[in-house]
C-alpha cells in the first residue's frame, strides 16, 4: 500500500474508456471502509455519469457564470473563474464523478449547539479519510482520481439536485490520458514536529 500513496497523482486529463461497475464498486467500497467518529459512516456515495452527468455539468456551469455575475459566496476573481472553467473541462472528461454527501449534514446557517459542531467536525474528517481510501483504491487499479473543490461554485444547484443532504465534495474518476510528475512536497523538517 506504502507504494500506491507514492503513485497517487491529481489526474485531470482523462481517456473516454469507461471504468466498469465492478471497478467502480471496489473503489467505493474502499471508501466504506474508511474510519469515522463513533462508526456514523456519515457518507453516501452518489455515482453520476451518462445523461445524469450532462445534467449535473449544467448545473456547475450555471453556479459559475452566477459567481462571474457577482452572485454567491465566491464571487470576486477571474483567476477563481479560470480555473473552475478548467475543473469543469476535467469533469466532462471524466468517466464517473462521485458525490461525498453527508445526509446528516447541518445547514452552516443553522444554530449548532458545541455537540453538532463536534459531529459536523468529524463527520467531514471521516469523509476526506473515505476519499483518500477511494483515491488510493483506484490509483492501485490504474484508474486516475481528481478531489474537486470547485462543485461550491454551483453548491446551491448541485445541493438541490443531489437532494441528500449536505454535500461535502465530489471526485472525478476515470483512466488516465498523461502521467502527472508528482509535485513537490514540504521537507519532512517543515511538517513533522516530535515532542517527548
Amino acid at each position: 500500500m506504502y507504494n500506491v500513496i507514492f503513485k497517487r497523482r491529481s489526474v485531470r486529463f482523462f481517456k473516454s474508456n469507461p471504468i466498469s461497475k465492478v471497478d467502480m464498486r471496489e473503489i467505493l467500497r474502499a471508501g466504506m471502509w474508511a474510519p469515522s467518529a463513533k462508526n456514523r459512516q456519515p457518507w453516501k456515495f452518489v455515482v453520476v455519469r451518462g445523461k445524469s452527468k450532462d445534467e449535473m455539468l449544467a448545473l456547475m456551469e450555471k453556479g459559475i457564470e452566477r459567481s462571474e455575475k457577482g452572485e454567491g459566496v465566491l464571487a470576486g476573481s477571474s483567476d477563481l473563474y479560470t480555473n473552475a472553467r478548467f475543473t469543469l473541462k476535467c469533469m466532462k472528461e471524466a468517466y464517473n464523478i462521485v458525490f461525498i454527501v453527508n445526509p446528516n449534514g447541518r445547514d452552516i446557517e443553522e444554530e449548532w449547539t458545541p455537540a453538532d459542531k463536534i459531529h459536523e467536525l468529524s463527520d467531514v474528517q471521516a469523509i476526506g479519510a473515505a476519499a483518500q481510501n477511494m483515491a488510493l483504491q483506484a490509483t492501485s487499479m490504474g484508474i486516475g482520481s481528481l478531489w474537486i473543490g470547485n462543485i461550491f461554485f454551483a453548491y446551491e444547484e448541485l445541493t438541490e439536485w443531489l437532494g441528500k443532504g449536505q454535500m461535502v465534495l465530489a471526485m472525478a474518476f476515470g483512466y488516465p490520458n498523461h502521467n502527472p510528475c508528482p509535485l513537490a512536497r514540504k521537507s519532512e523538517d517543515e511538517v513533522i514536529e516530535v515532542r517527548d
